[in-house]
């Protein structure tokens, strides 16, 4: 038996628009395009998913908010702190172009794009994507494990952010490609090998 998840980028946020590194810290609201990118993906999930789950930072919890409204199945959702973006330390709030400057940009595309060789790279004061990983992973078991699924029919949804799509690639072994706003990634949760594995719609 398999579980779909869909596990959503956020929205467009000006943040975002500037080049601004957002993390946890950092909780800027949707802007203009961003809503219209959160309509555009509840219009694709509005069959598709029998629960929702979000990160707490405000622009996702706007996006799933969006979601539900447009879903047929549920009109609620769940907020899990261990979804939230990766802590990004002393960079939040600082441009990308600044923190390549300063660390250097193949420093800042290791952190980005992990490896196991780079997972553990951090920002000072910040979270490792290894750690990111282990967090948003076990938060995806105990989903798994706190419902009685119909299977044959059950999908989720996950509203997050890049910074937890792309630990996610790293700790699943999916190739490494850019999650823009408002983008998904389809994931089945195998019951019977207890494992995640990507789906290409």
């Amino acid at each position: 038996m398999k579980i779909n998840f869909y596990i959503c980028r956020h929205g467009q946020t000006d943040k975002n628009v500037e080049g601004i590194w957002q993390g946890c810290r950092i909780d800027a609201v949707l802007n203009e395009k961003g809503y219209g990118q959160a309509i555009a993906l509840a219009e694709k999930l509005r069959h598709k998913i029998m629960d929702v789950y979000s990160s707490p930072m405000v622009r996702a919890v706007q996006t799933a908010n969006v979601i539900v409204r447009a879903n047929i199945y549920t009109n609620s959702f769940m907020i899990m702190q261990d979804l939230q973006e990766c802590n990004f330390g002393t960079a939040e709030g600082v441009s990308f172009e600044e923190t390549k400057k300063q660390y250097g940009e193949a420093f800042i595309n290791k952190l980005l794009w992990p490896t196991e060789e780079t997972a553990d790279l951090r920002m000072p004061d910040g979270e490792s994507k290894r750690e990111v990983f282990e967090r948003v992973y076990a938060c995806l078991k105990r989903i798994v494990c706190s419902h009685s699924f119909d299977y044959s029919r059950h999908s989720v949804c996950i509203v997050c952010h890049a910074g937890v799509l792309s630990a996610l690639q790293f700790g699943l072994g999916l190739k490494a490609v850019s999650f823009e706003n408002g983008s998904i990634l389809h994931l089945q949760y195998d019951t019977n090998m207890h494992k995640f594995v990507q789906c290409f719609d």
